[in-house]
């Protein structure tokens, strides 16, 4: 089935456009998070904010819970938890708002997103060439086909992907903070020696 009779497909904001100086600070979703998100890259995302118009925020692209946000150049996918709503998506990502959670999961979708071989040559064939990089077109994305298995198969899917994401990325944060660990022993056994060694 088609993903635009799944879900709402919203284009992220051109900073350019919506930026104003002077105005109400607002926290975006960057690429960088995603990325993290999806261990593409193990580099923390730095938060960001945009200044715009206080009263013009209801209409800028925002995230709700439960929306999938897509890297238009990356084709990766994260869903937007409870903490990361209400923040501004930048033009570089859509958001997939599901319209009926009866039908489609949004960790699920978030897995056929990023592990589904099938779903990512499809994603691959979508991107159109521009200047710089690669993007995929929004209104291609809307006719990206996704495979609907029963929304409780879809369910236990979505749930262990999660937990496997999450998993790989608390292994990743322990296996660096053992890392920084051991090159600190070895600094203070370096400096003691050469202050000691002689001696």
């Amino acid at each position: 089935m088609e993903l635009s009779q799944l879900a709402t497909i919203i284009q992220g904001n051109i900073p350019t456009r919506i930026e104003s100086e002077g105005g109400t600070p607002i926290e975006t979703i960057t690429m960088q998070e995603l990325n993290y998100i999806a261990n593409i890259s193990d580099e923390v995302p730095v938060v960001k904010y945009l200044s715009v118009q206080e009263s013009k925020i209801g209409a800028y692209s925002l995230t709700k819970p439960q929306d999938v946000v897509v890297g238009l150049s990356t084709g990766k996918s994260m869903v937007v938890e409870l903490n990361r709503s209400s923040k501004l998506i930048l033009s570089n990502l859509a958001i997939i708002r599901i319209n009926d959670f009866a039908n489609l999961d949004p960790y699920y979708l978030c897995w056929y997103i990023n592990n589904n071989k099938t779903a990512l040559k499809e994603l691959n064939k979508l991107k159109q060439a521009t200047t710089a990089v690669s993007v995929i077109p929004l209104n291609m994305l809307k006719s990206f086909d996704i495979v609907l298995l029963p929304i409780e198969k879809q369910r236990i899917i979505g749930q262990i992907s999660e937990l496997k994401r999450r998993r790989e990325r608390l292994t990743q944060i322990i296996e660096a903070k053992k890392s920084d660990l051991l090159l600190q022993q070895l600094i203070k056994l370096y400096e003691k020696e050469r202050k000691y060694g002689d001696k």
